[in-house]
């Protein structure tokens, strides 16, 4: 449904296959390769079980080495992971019986989980002035508000996301934003973002 716009801004992830972290899925110990692997399973293979394993195991090992910037990543694919179509899918029942290997999640509670994620990498990328993330972290709430039905809250994130993208180009005027085909700009690619959750 939602899915082709909220992806349009998520992060490209490259794609590792073989080996026995899961079938066809390369054992590695890098946490940035594990959530690489993760978003590409619960984006494009629909196996968002082996996907959240691996989004725990990085976010472990970012938590490891004290490494914020690579937490924040974790905290960020897990929001995109609470949003996955993957999950109401196919695994629907499963996770409406089972539920998540993170035990506070819910399956009626899916979207509210992928802010709270969305929301500790804003902290982090807020202390560590990381615009860029920022910008991207509050477009993609801004994307799960409205699938939770709370225009307005979409509207706020989508003006932070706004107003993070400026603070970005002016701190880093060089800065190249990829945007999907026929947007001049970021303010222009929100226009239509803003004007479908009828932002004032």
């Amino acid at each position: 449904m939602a899915n082709s716009w909220f992806k349009l801004m998520s992060v490209s992830f490259s794609l590792a296959l073989a080996g026995c972290a899961g079938v066809g899925v390369v054992a590695t110990s890098d946490p940035n390769v594990k959530l690489s692997d993760a978003t590409y399973l619960f984006d494009q293979e629909d196996r968002p079980l082996i996907a959240e394993r691996l989004i725990r195991e990085a976010i472990e090992i970012c938590q490891s080495k004290s490494d914020q910037l690579c937490l924040a990543e974790g905290y960020r694919t897990y929001g995109f992971f609470f949003r996955s179509p993957s999950i109401y899918g196919k695994w629907a029942k499963h996770y409406q019986e089972e539920g998540f290997l993170d035990k506070s999640a819910t399956f009626e509670h899916r979207y509210t989980k992928s802010i709270e994620y969305f929301e500790k990498a804003h902290q982090i990328a807020t202390t560590l002035e990381r615009f860029d993330m920022l910008t991207n972290v509050n477009l993609n709430m801004g994307f799960t508000y409205e699938l939770m039905g709370e225009p307005k809250l979409a509207c706020q994130a989508f003006e932070a996301s706004s107003v993070s993208n400026r603070e970005n180009l002016r701190r880093n005027p060089n800065a190249k934003l990829s945007l999907p085909k026929g947007f001049a700009s970021y303010d222009d690619y929100l226009i239509p973002q803003k004007k479908r959750a009828h932002c004032q």
